[in-house]
């Protein structure tokens, strides 16, 4: 028949090891052959005293896998119909409380499949179906992107004139960079690791998802310090900066935030921005 459908492809190969290996380093074995397989792997992914590992985890798994898209059935074969996120075989927008447009349109399909309308008998035709799932992909990817301006724009405003240092978690290690999220704001961003002295050496190991600065090693899942600022030097490209602040990186990370404490005539300290165990 023909359906509007909502399929994914499931884990790209070149993250499903990233993300395999990636828990490994905290002994924790993930399974990502199949759909099931991977939704028992998160379910059972703990680390006793760190109950935030199973949510990066999950951020991470959802990275790992291919953007899952509208089509028409009936231009594909039955295999690819499964939405490997949700881990079910067969899925589609019926009955969202929020009636969104991929909803209106299976149900004019399934009317029209009946002869119960006739209002929308093009339907019928699998190729006008699949040029409306590919608009409502374009239309989908297109609102993502607002959505990321408009945080971003917010998240500016929030953070003009601010400077502060928070904690964070290491999203993913590059070889060069880590990705991070601050948990308190829910904010991701690149740090670019430069040494201002030559001699600094980097040591990126792939496979052990780790990357060594100097003497100091981070992994993925590591929780670290970073300083958050706006930078403003071009007026129309503002954008929010991240630098790491801990683990102390000689010539690579930055010095704390310093606060004053109580009146004018008392010093300033440092703002506590220690990683906890």
């Amino acid at each position: 028949g023909i359906n509007a459908e909502y399929g994914s492809s499931g884990i790209n190969a070149e993250y499903g090891d990233l993300l395999v290996n990636a828990a490994a380093v905290k002994g924790v074995e993930v399974l990502c052959s199949t759909n099931k397989e991977l939704a028992y792997s998160l379910e059972n992914a703990n680390i006793p005293g760190d109950p935030f590992f199973n949510i990066l985890l999950r951020i991470v798994s959802t990275r790992c896998m291919m953007q899952a898209v509208y089509f028409c059935s009936g231009l594909y074969p039955e295999e690819e119909y499964f939405h490997y996120g949700l881990a079910v075989p067969l899925y589609t927008h019926f009955t969202s409380p929020i009636r969104r447009y991929p909803d209106l349109l299976v149900h004019r399909l399934l009317a029209a499949s009946v002869g119960s309308d006739k209002t929308y008998t093009e339907l019928l035709d699998r190729n006008i179906v699949n040029e409306w799932c590919e608009n409502m992909n374009y239309r989908h990817h297109q609102a993502q992107l607002v959505q990321r301006s408009s945080i971003a724009l917010h998240t500016q405003l929030y953070f003009k004139d601010k400077c502060l240092d928070e904690d964070a978690y290491i999203l993913f290690v590059r070889r060069n960079a880590i990705v991070v999220l601050v948990r308190r704001y829910g904010l991701e961003s690149t740090i670019f690791l430069k040494a201002i002295e030559s001699d600094v050496e980097f040591n990126y190991e792939e496979e052990k998802c780790k990357l060594t600065v100097g003497k100091v090693t981070m992994q993925m899942f590591d929780r670290v310090v970073v300083q958050i600022s706006v930078e403003d030097c071009n007026i129309q490209h503002k954008k929010l900066r991240m630098k790491l602040v801990n683990p102390i990186i000689p010539g690579v990370s930055v010095e704390p935030i310093y606060i004053t404490m109580g009146n004018n005539d008392e010093p300033h300290v440092p703002r506590p921005a220690s990683i906890k165990p």
